[in-house]
């Protein structure tokens, strides 16, 4: 599935039709809707086909799987502020503001998860505060990402989808940060070490910064899921635009430029995989040790591993 020739010069005419929205460009511009403009979707019917797709990919990828293709790229936090209007003759949405309502999750979660569990992160660890509500379920601006294609084609099919498919996500992560440090101030230019690059972003993820960039987060504390699935966090810095629309900024940057730096080549791809291969996806799976006991260590995981051992039993 070579990529398009004519990809790169779409979307360089797609973004300089941007200015001509304001003289009847259409609603193709609003909102969350241009994102499909700048990634690369292709279908995949087999196995095969998916491996011919990961082979394409080259240089350092990230992955994340979503059990409905039609779904974008949203955090937990942007999900749960969000509030739909329904009224005669108005349909929308709004979002409830999500820095503060981030600093009273943090706060809570702070003030009494002691209660539950011991060998906390240190109190201005923010990066792994984050990381353990998300693991826990409260909404972030963290969305999960893996360095495992396998791992996250486990997620997208781990669930039942539904008609219109699943899909496997995939972010050129040498292209994000490669533009991330162009979008940051200059003396972020040079990230040290693991640890001072963590404790460098880590001083970036309280308030409420205006850089539009998506930053990885590997937490200075990791638990044994995050390790098992080799897994990380995109962090948005700011908190007023949507996960999909920081990353189609990113890509046009500079907006306000004649000539945008678009990339030359897809940097955001998506795969969308039918529903009816998810048993020999899985079984494929588990045949390179990915499956709910490797991901989740415990008898949770264990359990739950055998509960859709029996699914597979029946469904194949």
């Amino acid at each position: 599935m070579p990529t398009p020739p004519d990809w790169s010069q779409a979307l360089r005419e797609f973004v300089e039709g941007w200015g001509k929205a304001g003289e009847g460009g259409g609603d193709e511009y609003i909102g969350d809707r241009p994102f499909t403009k700048f990634v690369l979707a292709e279908p995949a019917e087999s196995w095969r086909q998916f491996l011919e797709w990961l082979n394409e990919l080259k240089g350092s990828w990230c992955f994340r799987g979503q059990r409905d293709a039609r779904w974008v790229l949203n955090t937990s936090l942007d999900r749960a502020v969000r509030r739909d209007v329904s009224a005669p003759n108005v349909r929308g949405y709004y979002h409830l503001e999500r820095e503060p309502e981030s600093r009273e999750l943090l706060f809570r979660f702070q003030q009494q998860a002691h209660q539950y569990i011991g060998g906390l992160p240190a109190s201005d660890d923010w990066g792994s505060w984050f990381a353990l509500m998300q693991h826990h379920g409260v909404p972030t601006r963290f969305l999960d990402w893996t360095k495992s294609s396998y791992v996250a084609l486990y997620f997208a099919f781990e669930e039942e989808p539904p008609e219109e498919g699943c899909a496997l996500w995939a972010i050129d992560l040498g292209w994000l940060e490669e533009r991330a440090r162009k979008l940051l101030p200059p003396a972020t230019s040079g990230w040290g070490d693991f640890r001072e690059r963590a404790e460098y972003v880590n001083g970036l993820l309280l308030g409420n910064a205006q850089e539009v960039v998506i930053l990885p987060v590997s937490p200075l504390q990791l638990d044994a899921r995050m390790v098992a699935q080799q897994g990380f966090f995109l962090c948005k810095l700011s908190h007023e635009v949507h996960f999909s629309l920081v990353l189609m900024r990113m890509m046009m940057h500079p907006m306000r430029s004649e000539k945008p730096d678009l990339p030359d080549r897809p940097v955001v791809r998506k795969l969308v995989l039918k529903k009816s291969l998810r048993i020999e996806f899985l079984k494929n799976l588990r045949e390179v040790n990915i499956h709910r006991a490797s991901l989740f260590p415990g008898l949770d995981g264990f359990g739950q591993s055998l509960r859709l051992d029996l699914e597979m039993k029946v469904k194949a």
